[in-house]
């Protein structure tokens, strides 16, 4: 298996092949600024891969483990987590920072933050 989990940015990153990497970095990005919540992310994340196609199978095996890694932790594990935890591994701080009162509510939506 492999390491440490990442966050939702660093799974992006993770991906060697740059055209892969900026379509998926597309739908996150989009992810990010609607009004869906976490649950809608494994949707996107498995859509996009399962329409495309690495050229190295080793490296689409490792993302897709990472992705898993992912899933069970930040995703699954949300409801143990701070709101600041939540803004880490969904890469969503610079949004928070930057954000009004109207902003924020929506991002703690989105990370089911808001009770």
């Amino acid at each position: 298996t492999l390491g440490v989990t990442m966050n939702l940015d660093e799974l992006v990153d993770s991906i060697p092949e740059t055209e892969l990497k900026a379509q998926l970095l597309h739908w996150v990005e989009g992810w990010k600024v609607d009004d869906s919540d976490v649950e809608a992310l494994p949707e996107i994340i498995d859509k996009w891969h399962g329409s495309v196609w690495f050229s190295d199978q080793q490296a689409q095996n490792e993302f897709y483990e990472r992705f898993q890694k992912f899933r069970e932790e930040a995703i699954r594990g949300i409801g143990g987590m701070t709101v600041n935890e939540r803004l880490y591994w969904f890469g969503l701080f610079e949004y928070w920072d930057g954000s009004e009162d109207e902003s924020r509510h929506r991002i703690r939506a989105k990370l089911r933050a808001d009770a």
